[in-house]
């Protein structure tokens, strides 16, 4: 039976349609395509070279730190104020991958560990680092909660008792805080932060979270040599970083994590002036964007690269 004028014309129409729908979906998936590769070549996901990588996320007026060890172990040191930090491990990490190896809280600010509850909500953490030194107000309960719903394993920290090498060649040592502070209060909770000090051949990483004055003659203990790298504690504040520090510590490139603008006038003009003195090679995340330190084992390379969100 011969089809009907109006039938005649409702097949190409729909044909029209259904072709119009797998452009669509094409070119959204060529999008996607497209993307990640370029996130893939921008952030050197599928490199073959046995490569330390550190980042220093830009997170505003806080801490943020991803490692990647030439292994491919993932270590997370505190997780800035907010959300920002999942948009920023986003960026970094294969849109696959959910677990991170270890996070480190360096102390309980809601700077450092602001954001730690959404990282425990979407990724699965094989082990957190802390002090266990009480905090002041609720978050660290919220973040004790999730750790115990989760089952995650807790270490606390001195420089007595390291985290472990995370791969082969990478050392990742204690420097303070020197003694035992679980579920201790102190005056000030930045001179209970967490200090690190990653080696990886010949580079050399120092990560400071906000100690101040008082807990560098602990740090300097362990220090025998230059390193290449300095995270500027506590944000480049005035009571951080002393002029006798940054000459036993002497290094080439200091970073400073700071919000834009931020109420605290972080960093400081005597802390950014003693860093001028010293003609140390100076990065900050409120002018700069997001940091990337990369080694081969050599000498480390330091350089800005805002990730796209």
């Amino acid at each position: 039976m011969p089809r009907s004028p109006i039938e005649t014309r409702v097949q190409p129409l729909k044909l029209i349609k259904r072709r119009k729908k797998i452009l669509g979906l094409g070119i959204i998936t060529l999008v996607m395509i497209l993307s990640l590769v370029w996130q893939a070549s921008y952030t050197g996901w599928f490199s073959s070279e046995q490569e330390l990588k550190v980042w220093i996320f830009d997170v505003g007026q806080g801490d943020a730190i991803f490692i990647e060890t030439p292994e491919g172990k993932q270590i997370l040191v505190d997780a800035g104020a907010g959300g920002t930090i999942l948009t920023k491990l986003g960026e970094v990490m294969l849109p696959w991958d959910r677990t991170i190896d270890a996070v480190v809280v360096t102390h309980p600010h809601a700077d450092h560990e602001g954001g730690l509850p959404e990282v425990l909500r979407r990724y699965n953490v094989g082990t957190i680092y802390e002090t266990g030194v009480l905090g002041y107000n609720d978050l660290q309960e919220t973040v004790e909660e999730l750790v115990f719903e989760k089952g995650i394993e807790t270490v606390m920290v001195t420089d007595k008792l390291p985290p472990p090498t995370l791969g082969e060649g990478l050392g990742v040592g204690v420097l303070a805080p020197d003694t035992n502070l679980q579920n201790k209060k102190i005056d000030n909770l930045n001179n209970s932060s967490i200090v690190l000090l990653l080696t990886y051949g010949e580079t050399s990483i120092l990560l400071t979270g906000d100690a101040a004055f008082e807990e560098e003659p602990e740090i300097l203990n362990d220090i025998i040599e230059p390193i290449d790298v300095l995270k500027i504690a506590h944000h480049g504040s005035v009571t951080s970083t002393s002029r006798e520090f940054l000459e036993t510590v002497a290094p080439r490139y200091a970073i400073i994590s700071v919000g834009a603008e931020n109420d605290y006038g972080h960093p400081h003009p005597a802390t950014l002036e003693r860093l001028k003195t010293q003609n140390i090679e100076m990065f900050r995340t409120d002018l700069d964007g997001d940091i990337l330190i990369t080694s081969t084992g050599g000498e480390p390379t330091v350089e800005s690269r805002p990730l796209p969100f």
